[in-house]
């Protein structure tokens, strides 16, 4: 396929015709058939030997010269205007001239243009000579690990994730595609075998039609080894001899290698799993689930067996379905709240008596609604409610139907539905009521100053003596207190209990039904200045999430990216709203969009922002959603005071001041004092600066104090100014926030230049520069150094991207001088890595390589079987360096493949055996 390298995805994609591989020219007319409008700009006679190579005009055999010429050409000129990168798969079954015309190509490209050929067969082939070459390994276990914990679906039984490392063995890819569009709840925590994707067409493949010519032991046995998850081979035995399967038939699997018997039962093609599962006739999947679920040891893995017992039973049974109740909390434990739902689910669907029916279905709808799965809910919920009448029951069903709903939609009419289920309960449980009005409360926060009836007054009132009712020890009690006090009494009352539930937050061991409500803690936090215990409780929801399988999952990432981006690790952000919107995507859920909105905003991303700003106020005003409009606000009034718009940073922190939202409110209270500032009005500065303070003071802590600092001093006259820009500095230095460090000791040199102190003010703004620069705040970065520029410094403009672009050599020389190690310490302990390995990527060309391209290492691992094709691309191309001249002027490296040096293609062959 070829594209120019910033289009995705490629414009074409050829399958492989093995027929076809000894056709001349059959592997260059895949290539070359989209570009036939760009064959009019060849000369004459490489332009007729192309057509004639590739089909499309008749004539001789051409000159293959012409043809290679044509081919460079071709490929060159679109590399003009942007770079372009030639990707072969498989080049091992390219036909003899095509691999001879695209070796010409790769040993002569430039100008922008790359050629990356693929090879699995380590056959030597002469044409292929002097083509730059580099090997790649499977990915190392650990290696392979993180990247299949990237691709999961939510939490997974530990033995399944073993027995899908042993099949991909460091594939990429496959550990890619082990989960590739299965969500949690398909794939119950590793116990259920999903079915096949769509579109994969694994009935034509290759493994598959070996598959189906076994004879029939040797077809049941891989049946059995397909319906255990684990690959547990004891178990497969046992489960094998109970069916009368012989030892043949192992030897038959692995003379077609299909099966690989080893310390578990893997497939050699990852994906026959699922199309042998798929395929099986329902009576021979219940005989061999119920072979396994014997062959189990029940005081071993007692919700195994009752998994397999459950999936062999195709009638009702309440004895089994008591089974599985009772083991949904070991289930939960290995494969998360999905494991946990589909056992209840299951118990439910197996019970024969009306009542326990119904109470199972509830139970299972609430854990199918915490594991993203709200329509399942919903259908459970109405099995719960076709049980013979009974309130507390049919309270619990109004519960999770408002719980639903919110989580869904988050519109006007949630904490209406919140506050009447929670009402409605209250007589049958003191704690579900409690949760329930905390929801309410959370719903009304959400809402804002668009909520209607009933009021966030309202539900706080009936909230705060729930909490009474309820216990004031607990911790979640607690949080009910503390946030219905702010809502009655304000937000300066509230900073005493807020600070107590804090407090509990960080040293109470919480259980289940106190952890999911971490996140919101941290929001209280924000609230409250208090960047210690922000931090600490951010870091415990992520660690209960990866431990305990938190149900909270999009709460939790996108509040702990609002922590990591005012600390100033945006790249941490970014990565955290990833895995939010990956939640969200996956289970329907309403996106929560202010902290992708914030991020924005310091980051400088303006022309992002203004599409953001406009499709999230769209929907929030559909929905009701008075946090995003509030964050928008805010968003707004940090991008154009970062730029100097302050008229219009002015109308946006106006907008954003307005609603009482939790830590949003104070937040943009230093915008609206900046922007009034610079505009003149100072009535409206001096109001903001008192509504601050309050809260500030309130507060005191180094963050808040910080803060009010800042705001004081761009009121006071020259000689006040100076010591609260000091005390800014001072009090902000002291804790983790970056972003608003950086806005105070950019406030301070613009003021001490304003006052032509220009030596002065070098500092503070040289700081500033350095420090958003290097946190990833463009627009703040460039205002700062602008001013930099204006007292008169040489300052050379830095990237925000440079504390990014380091070498491993590089990285390698920093870790060693962080460690203590002196210049001549280092320089032995690094002249290894100048060295030429196997897994380093070298290139070949008139123009001798530079120790970084040198020092680049690659590890791509190919497929160990010819079902899988291999995709190669190249990694992003370091930023450029200015080295010295003789001349004594500065000239710039160019980047490894751009149109100012020759860029050679590359040869990729894959090292080890390969099936």
């Amino acid at each position: 396929m070829c594209r120019p390298a910033r289009d995705r995805p490629p414009a074409s994609t050829r399958p492989r015709r093995r027929p076809e591989h000894e056709l001349p020219y059959a592997g260059l007319h895949l290539l070359c058939a989209p570009l036939l409008d760009e064959m009019h700009a060849l000369p004459s006679a490489q332009r007729h030997a192309l057509t004639t190579a590739i089909g499309l005009t008749a004539g001789p055999p051409p000159d293959r010269l012409l043809v290679s010429l044509a081919t460079l050409n071709l490929l060159t000129s679109l590399a003009v205007t942007q770079p372009v990168c030639c990707l072969v798969d498989d080049a091992h079954l390219l036909d003899h001239a095509s691999r001879l015309v695209l070796a010409f190509v790769a040993r002569r490209a430039e100008r922008g243009l790359l050629v990356l050929l693929a090879e699995r067969e380590q056959q030597h082939r002469t044409e292929l000579d002097g083509v730059p070459e580099m090997r790649l390994e499977p990915l190392p276990y650990d290696d392979a690990r993180l990247l299949l914990a990237a691709t999961t679906p939510g939490k997974i039984d530990a033995a399944v994730i073993e027995r899908v490392l042993m099949e991909a063995r460091g594939n990429p890819r496959v550990l890619v595609e082990a989960f590739d569009g299965i969500n949690a709840v398909e794939l119950a925590g590793g116990y259920a075998i999903p079915a096949p994707r769509a579109g994969r067409r694994l009935l034509d493949h290759d493994c598959v039609q070996r598959g189906q010519h076994l004879r029939a032991g040797a077809r049941r046995l891989l049946l059995t080894a397909a319906a255990d998850p684990t690959g547990d081979p004891p178990v497969a035995w046992r489960a094998a001899s109970a069916l009368g399967i012989g030892s043949d038939a192992a030897e038959a699997l692995e003379a077609q290698r299909l099966l690989e018997f080893g310390p578990r039962i893997v497939f050699v093609c990852p994906r026959l799993r699922a199309a042998v599962y798929a395929t099986a006739p329902p009576a021979e999947l219940r005989e061999v689930h119920r072979a396994l679920g014997d062959a189990i040891d029940a005081d071993v893995d007692p919700d195994r067996r009752a998994w397999h017992l459950a999936l062999a039973t195709s009638g009702l049974d309440d004895t089994v379905a008591a089974d599985l109740e009772r083991h949904a909390p070991t289930a939960r434990a290995r494969g998360g709240v999905a494991a946990g739902a589909a056992f209840l689910e299951k118990a439910a669907l197996l019970t024969a008596d009306p009542v326990a029916r119904a109470q199972r279905a509830l139970a299972a709808a609430e854990a199918q609604r915490l594991s993203g799965a709200p329509e399942t809910a919903q259908r459970l919920l109405a099995m719960a409610e076709s049980a013979p009448p009974d309130e507390a029951r049919q309270a619990q069903v109004a519960l999770q139907r408002a719980r639903i709903e919110f989580t869904k939609h988050r519109s006007q009419a949630s904490p209406r539905h919140l506050l009447d289920a929670a009402r409605r309960i209250e007589p049958h449980s003191s704690a579900l009521a409690r949760d329930a009005y905390l929801e309410a409360l959370v719903a009304a926060v959400f809402s804002g100053h668009l909520a209607t009836t009933p009021t966030v007054v309202e539900i706080a009132a009936a909230a705060r003596a729930a909490a009474v009712a309820a216990g004031a020890a607990h911790p979640v009690a607690m949080l009910l207190d503390g946030l219905a006090t702010r809502a009655l009494d304000g937000p300066v009352a509230a900073v005493g209990p807020l600070t107590e539930v804090l407090r509990a937050f960080r040293t109470a061991d919480l259980g289940p039904e106190a952890s999911r409500w971490l996140w919101l803690a941290g929001c209280v936090a924000a609230d409250v200045w208090d960047v210690q215990a922000w931090t600490a409780l951010s870091s415990r929801h992520t660690i209960h999430t990866s431990a305990e399988d938190s149900t909270t999952p999009a709460q939790s990432a996108a509040h702990r990216a609002l922590a990591d981006m005012h600390v100033g690790r945006f790249d941490a952000a970014r990565a955290g709203l990833a895995r939010a919107d990956a939640h969200v995507s996956a289970t329907g859920a309403t996106p929560l969009r202010h902290p992708s909105l914030l991020l924005a905003a310091w980051q400088g991303r303006h022309d992002v922002l203004h599409d953001l700003l406009r499709e999230a106020r769209h929907d929030a005003r559909d929905r009701g959603d008075g946090i995003t409009l509030t964050a928008a606000s805010l968003a707004e009034a940090v991008m154009h005071n970062s730029v100097g718009h302050y008229e219009q940073a002015l109308a946006a922190a106006h907008d954003a001041c307005r609603p009482e939202q939790l830590a949003l409110c104070g937040w943009a209270l230093p915008e609206l004092v900046e922007a009034a500032v610079r505009t003149g009005q100072h009535d409206t500065a001096v109001r903001a600066v008192a509504r601050l303070s309050e809260r500030t003071d309130a507060a005191g802590t180094d963050w808040a104090l910080g803060i009010q600092a800042a705001a004081r001093a761009l009121l006071a006259d020259e000689q006040a100014a100076e010591p609260l820009y000091r005390e800014a500095i001072d009090r902000l230095a002291r804790t983790d926030i970056r972003i608003h460090l950086g806005r105070a000791q950019l406030l301070y040199g613009e003021w001490l230049r304003r006052r032509k102190r220009r030596m002065d003010a070098r500092a503070p703004l040289r700081a500033a520069w350095e420090l958003f620069a290097t946190i990833g705040a463009e627009a703040f970065a460039d205002r700062a150094h602008r001013e930099l520029l204006a007292t008169g410094e040489t300052a050379r403009k830095r990237s925000v991207e440079a504390g990014r672009q380091l070498t491993p050599q590089e990285s390698q020389i920093a870790h060693l001088a962080l460690n203590g190690l002196s210049n001549p310490e280092i320089a032995p302990a690094c002249s290894s890595a100048l060295a030429p390995s196997s897994t380093t990527c070298t290139r070949s060309s008139r123009n001798s390589p530079s120790p970084r391209a040198r020092s680049c290492t690659w590890f791509w691992p190919l497929p160990r079987t010819r079902a899988t094709s291999f995709r190669c691309g190249a990694s992003p191309c370091p930023a450029p360096r200015t080295r010295s001249r003789t001349d004594g002027r500065a000239s710039r490296t160019p980047r490894v493949g751009s149109p100012h040096r020759r860029s050679p293609g590359l040869r990729v062959r894959p090292t080890g055996q390969v099936s």
